[in-house]
């Protein structure tokens, strides 16, 4: 069977005329051999060192996917499509009815948090594989501490509103409220926090601090509010509270809570009892399976 030898072009050069020598190389008994199989000439060095890199493969046609390079890569569409959707929910004008920067901040973080569920810390650092930030007119850097917690301090101070907000939207008069209590626990010691204190844990860490959160959602379990509490507060002393709370701030007249059977239980112990919409809480039986929310029903959701 005949070898079919891998042609290459030599550059030459004779009385200062340079030309293309095509050759194909091969070994004998010990030794290099060369076989000519055509010459090239009437064109310049750098058209002949190109015809070099075509015989050696570095050179690719035009117009193939061959000469596609890539040059960089940043993830867009889920980025994209969830904000999107917040826009179209109207989230931007919930949170402020002014365009501000930290508005569009926020915006980020709550769709960095859909999309890559990490820390503030983390997503911030996420700048650089994804346009998230640019759709949110960061294109530089992202800040942390000016991108992520002072945008959460300016979120802060806009909590009621929002809530109310949702609240107008979503609750409605004579409707199931949900509510319910989870509990995150630290590490490391809270000497100066007055929420970061030892308590009752959800998740069996005796030896840690925690805080309480506590959550409000319509009956499709929308979260409509949230607050902290203490590490050390009870579960049903947040109930009457909370209740007086959804009537004043958020305008419902009369809601019927539902918690989840653990709640109840302590209620009962506690021996709330009354009139008002309070009693409606330790009277009631636990809502039917799919009503009530529990503490790992809300884990995921608060943090």
């Amino acid at each position: 069977m005949k070898t079919i030898r891998r042609l290459h072009l030599e550059i030459q050069k004779h009385r200062a005329q340079a030309y293309g020598l095509i050759r194909s190389s091969y070994r004998e008994n010990g030794r290099v051999k060369h076989t000519a199989h055509g010459r090239i000439t009437g064109m310049s060095v750098s058209q002949l060192k190109l015809l070099q890199a075509a015989f050696r493969g570095e050179v690719v046609p035009k117009g193939t996917h061959q000469a596609l390079q890539l040059l960089g890569s940043k993830e867009h569409g889920a980025s994209a499509a969830v904000l999107a959707l917040a826009r179209q929910l109207g989230l931007p004008h919930m949170l402020y009815s002014r365009r501000e920067p930290w508005v569009d901040d926020v915006l980020a973080m709550i769709a960095g948090r859909v999309v890559y569920a990490g820390s503030k810390l983390a997503l911030s650092n996420e700048w650089k594989n994804t346009t998230l930030w640019e759709q949110c007119a960061v294109p530089g850097p992202v800040d942390v501490d000016v991108h992520c917690y002072a945008a959460m301090d300016r979120l802060l101070a806009r909590q009621k509103a929002v809530e109310k907000k949702l609240a107008a939207k979503h609750l409605k008069e004579g409707r199931l409220v949900l509510y319910d209590i989870t509990s995150s626990y630290f590490e490391g010691a809270y000497t100066d926090s007055e929420i970061v204190l030892f308590g009752y844990n959800r998740d069996g860490k005796r030896r840690h601090e925690q805080m309480v959160i506590a959550l409000v959602c319509n009956e499709q379990g929308c979260p409509v509010g949230v607050e902290v509490f203490p590490g050390n507060t009870q579960d049903a002393s947040t109930v009457p509270q909370k209740i007086a709370d959804i009537r004043q701030e958020y305008g419902e007249g009369n809601p019927l809570c539902g918690r989840s059977r653990h709640d109840y239980a302590g209620q009962r112990r506690a021996g709330a009892r009354g009139r008002g919409p309070e009693s409606d809480l330790g009277a009631h039986s636990p809502p039917d399976r799919g009503t009530a929310r529990t503490q790992s029903d809300h884990a995921g959701t608060v943090r």
